[in-house]
């Protein structure tokens, strides 16, 4: 079965190509995958087993979406004669084959809904941010959220085949949106081989800037309001000074405006690091050096982060919300707190820290949660077989 994966990230900014990638390498030889994309400031990432087809540049802001909608859509009918596609996968709230939707799909498909832009503006607002501290993305779904919401109900309702990653987004989709074709949840899976337990000397050979920094907590993801880096500064502020962690920020956007609320708080850039973006293949090497991962989210799905650092054993404490619990069990596998509780936040890093019994058997007993429920490997599977349903009801 030949495979058009579509969206205008892979491996560059966001958990949607990770998501991608990890499909990609874990469907059966059978399985022939095409990802059709925008590439990172013209480079292409280096891949296996993948036919790339970039159909232009892209960086992490709102238009992108747009002109990879309209890239896609003027590029699949070349493409498909070219490669004869069994069946196309996007993935929403992108709404990259949006014009497929509206004018009539090519070929048989089926979409993952990661988010959607109702749940994406719940997270937002939640954030309590005026508008004009935003990232451009933010400002431009906040200014264009009726039009937005709008195009999202019939791409919703034209869709003929729906992953959802967690029961939350299902719910979402169903009670409010009123997606009703067919559907499955199938939580997101990851490779436990390349996100595993590692040795510190090898990981400080990729980050040799983190070398002296014996207590990390780490947070992974875009620099966006909805993410929590608010609250996680305003936590990293009203710490114990005895326990005295580096607090770093990896990941893509504007980071200037985090960095002056950091100042403010108090914190020095020692104590809080902005790393930037960090590559696909170097994130493996990330997460073990960190002695917590914290997501504090106002929003979220199922987020990649958290399984790749369940899966490298690294202690994870994130925010209550959306399909986070479907994932961590609370006590057990991570800790759990309220959203935008930066006192709650506070305290369950130095439980963490605090505690090294509990944060190891906590470490332990998520990768080995993520082995048997949220492996790439039982998500490539499931995920065929909505191919070959997709397919056969197409015929």
């Amino acid at each position: 079965m030949r495979v058009a994966m579509v969206s205008p990230e892979f491996l560059s900014w966001g958990g949607v190509g990770s998501y991608m990638k990890q499909l990609a390498d874990h469907l059966s030889p059978e399985h022939e995958v095409h990802v059709i994309c925008l590439g990172k400031e013209g480079s292409a990432p280096q891949v296996e087993n993948i036919t790339l087809h970039v159909l232009g540049t892209a960086e992490d802001t709102f238009m992108y979406n747009n002109q990879f909608q309209v890239a896609l859509w003027r590029s699949f009918d070349k493409l498909h004669r070219e490669n004869q596609f069994d069946i196309m996968h996007a993935n929403h709230a992108q709404m990259a084959d949006i014009m497929f939707k509206v004018l009539g799909d090519r070929v048989p498909s089926v979409t993952t809904v990661h988010s959607t832009i109702g749940s994406q503006r719940m997270g937002t607002r939640y954030s309590g941010l005026p508008a004009n501290k935003l990232e451009m993305s933010e400002k431009m779904t906040l200014l264009l959220l009726p039009l937005l919401t709008t195009l999202e109900k019939v791409y919703m309702k034209r869709s003929s085949s729906l992953i959802y990653v967690s029961e939350f987004i299902r719910d979402w989709c169903q009670d409010r949106i009123g997606a009703t074709c067919p559907s499955e949840v199938i939580h997101n899976g990851i490779d436990t081989d390349l996100f595993s337990p590692r040795g510190r000397d090898e990981c400080l050979a990729h980050f040799p800037d983190l070398e002296g920094a014996e207590e990390i907590v780490l947070f992974s993801g875009r620099m966006i309001a909805l993410k929590g880096i608010a609250t996680a500064i305003e936590a990293a502020s009203m710490l114990d000074p005895s326990i005295s962690p580096t607090f770093v920020f990896a990941g893509s956007g504007n980071a200037e405006q985090w960095k002056a609320m950091a100042a403010k708080a108090g914190l020095s850039p020692d104590e809080c690091r902005f790393i930037g973006p960090v590559s696909y293949r170097e994130m493996p090497y990330l997460y073990p050096l960190a002695s917590l991962f914290m997501l504090p989210s106002y929003s979220e799905s199922f987020p990649m982060t958290l399984l790749e650092a369940m899966a490298s054993g690294t202690p994870v404490v994130a925010s209550r919300v959306g399909g986070v619990p479907e994932m961590i069990l609370d006590g057990t596998t991570g800790l759990l707190v309220p959203p935008k509780d930066a006192s709650a936040l506070a305290r369950s890093i130095e439980t963490v820290l605090g505690d090294k019994t509990l944060a190891r058997k906590m470490s332990a007993d998520a990768r080995a949660r993520v082995l048997e429920e949220f492996s790439a490997e039982v998500m490539a599977r499931r995920t065929a077989e909505v191919y070959k349903r997709t397919v056969e009801a197409w015929a």
